[in-house]
């Protein structure tokens, strides 16, 4: 008789989220926004991004321009789907703003490139703060 592998294709993924997260559409992405968060808030987040690559994974400035500009809109309509307040968008408009300034100071920079630039240091500013008060509320079961 030959064994086959279950389809594990419908078996929902399950993480395990703070309780408060409940409400929240895509709890995923709020754990996400955190991890990036911390990411960026390193002052030097290239020993991170190297790591990970050796892990197998792409990580890089461009995974985070990507995260925040391209996949998820930070804005009011995220409140409720993966962010609870108008504070917190606040919070991630900042770090978007800091990444911005960078983009279009350096339209073509690299890790090396962004990191090491004068405007690297709102970057982690901004991305400190947020990350301080985002991730406060998940520490709170929130």
């Amino acid at each position: 008789m030959r064994k086959t592998a279950p389809d594990l294709s419908l078996v929902p993924m399950k993480e395990d989220f703070p309780p408060g997260w409940a409400d929240l559409r895509y709890p995923w992405i709020r754990a996400e926004l955190i991890a990036y968060l911390e990411e960026i808030a390193t002052p030097d987040p290239r020993p991170i991004w190297r790591a990970e690559a050796q892990q197998g994974l792409i990580s890089d400035v461009d995974q985070v321009m990507h995260f925040f500009f391209d996949d998820h809109d930070f804005d009011e309509k995220a409140v409720g789907v993966y962010l609870f307040d108008t504070a917190e968008v606040a919070l991630v408009q900042s770090v978007k703003y800091a990444l911005d300034r960078l983009v279009q100071k350096l339209p073509h920079g690299g890790n090396d490139e962004y990191v090491t630039d004068p405007l690297w240091k709102a970057v982690t500013a901004s991305a400190s703060a947020a990350y301080d008060a985002i991730s406060a509320r998940a520490a709170e079961g929130r």
